[in-house]
């Protein structure tokens, strides 16, 4: 046993001699506050760098439409999430091959946020990437927690108010840096954002002025790695020898369409599925929660649900009916699915593993429906992927519905060297 090995002798490691982050900023006359896109690029090859551990730097401030200062008691603030909200889109590319890209990614990164973060991450960390999720549905600092924490630190509490700054890892946004934990040396690399309107990033009271927000400042903090002398000479024996490494990583997906005011509904997704295989399909509804700030898009809705289920060709996941009724709280396996993918995603023990979602904000508040699709038959994994969402309900769905889709798929690739630099083999 270990404790009786007591001439074992300590270990050091001395293999990285510095580990620094170095900030990227956008190209010269970005504007910031209009639609279009926010491109920033690595251009040195030569570096070793660590995406994994990389993080976005949002700076700015909320203010009312004519730039004066909200005060204390004005009831307006930030949507939980609301930074990736003022985006359409972001994208990650290895020079100019593109790694991994978000559409929806307010919608996408929230599904997700739900179920992979604890249920204390809110009150440690997660206000610092401007997560902090609501408890009701009200735009109201007595009854709902998260909307006063979020406009005491946004609207009451800086100097000037309003003034704003978070650090988003971009962990939270792609599976590539999430689960592709090595250095990567010999590309350039491009983070691409598409800005939108502010709207879906606000949310206020009806009695509220209307805000906007000014994104003063945007940069990408990308950790550079010095190897000791050692590792680096291994290092560049492998880059030199023409070496190709292999990288695999879960890639995230968004697709979105309108619901139609009926009691049935099958949706052919239109996001790639080959040669990538989906593992899990992340469903969720939104009533009249777009364009609007006193619309909180960080919230969804059940929209009388009673069954789902995904088909993957013709394969069926579930195979049994949920045959559910929100009204009659008959919704505890649709609750339970959602619950457990932390636990599945990231292998860990479901004692340890306390979902972010309580049972009764799942259902006014957090209702996402998980669809696991991560066994499949050997026919699957040989062919295209069709994936249809087909889901029934106990009334016709609201008007202005709209349904978005997160797709987990696997992705291997390859980093070939060319004996200088690398390049990305699909």
């Amino acid at each position: 046993m270990d404790i009786l090995n007591f001439k074992e002798k300590p270990l050091t490691d001395e293999t990285i001699e510095e580990y620094e982050y170095h900030e990227y900023e956008p190209i010269t006359g970005t504007n910031l506050n209009n639609p279009g896109e926010i491109r920033i690029t690595i251009q040195n090859q030569d570096i070793f760098t660590h995406p994994s551990e990389s993080y976005l730097f949002v700076e700015g401030r909320l203010t009312k439409e004519d730039d004066t200062a909200f005060v204390n008691a004005d009831v307006i603030t930030l949507t939980n999430n609301g930074i990736m909200h003022l985006f359409s889109n972001i994208k990650y590319q290895l020079s100019e091959q593109e790694v991994e890209s978000l559409f929806y990614p307010g919608q996408a990164t929230t599904m997700l946020g739900l179920l992979k973060y604890p249920d204390d991450f809110s009150k440690s960390i997660g206000l610092n990437q401007l997560w902090y999720k609501d408890n009701t549905s009200t735009a109201n600092v007595a009854d709902n927690n998260g909307f006063k924490i979020r406009q005491s630190y946004i609207i009451q509490l800086p100097n000037p108010k309003g003034s704003f700054s978070f650090r988003i890892p971009l962990s939270h946004i792609f599976g590539f840096v999430e689960d592709y934990n090595k250095i990567v040396y010999g590309f350039t690399q491009r983070l691409t954002l598409v800005r939108k309107a502010d709207s879906d990033a606000i949310f206020k009271n009806a009695a509220a002025d209307a805000g906007k927000i000014d994104i003063q400042k945007i940069s990408w903090f990308m950790p550079h790695v010095l190897p000791a002398d050692g590792e680096k000479l291994q290092l560049y024996k492998t880059i030199e020898s023409k070496s190709k490494l292999p990288v695999a990583y879960r890639m995230r997906q968004c697709d979105s369409i309108a619901v139609p005011q009926t009691t049935s509904f099958t949706w052919r997704l239109s996001v790639k599925s080959s040669p990538e295989k989906p593992r899990y399909i992340i469903v969720g509804f939104q009533t009249g929660k777009d364009a609007s700030q006193v619309q909180n898009p960080s919230l969804f809705d059940h929209v009388n649900l009673t069954n789902a289920y995904v088909m993957l060709n013709s394969t069926r996941y579930p195979m049994v009916d949920y045959n559910a009724s929100f009204p009659r709280h008959n919704f505890a396996r649709l609750y339970g699915d959602a619950a457990s993918f932390r636990s599945k995603f990231y292998n860990m023990d479901e004692l340890v593993s306390n979902p972010n979602i309580k049972p009764l904000d799942y259902k006014s508040l957090y209702p996402i429906f998980v669809f696991d699709v991560s066994k499949q038959s050997e026919r699957l994994k040989t062919q295209v992927t069709d994936i249809q969402v087909r889901a029934t309900f106990s009334a016709n769905v609201p008007g202005n519905t709209q349904a978005y889709a997160v797709v987990i798929s696997d992705r291997l690739l390859s980093f070939q060297s060319d004996g200088s630099k690398m390049t990305v083999v699909m």
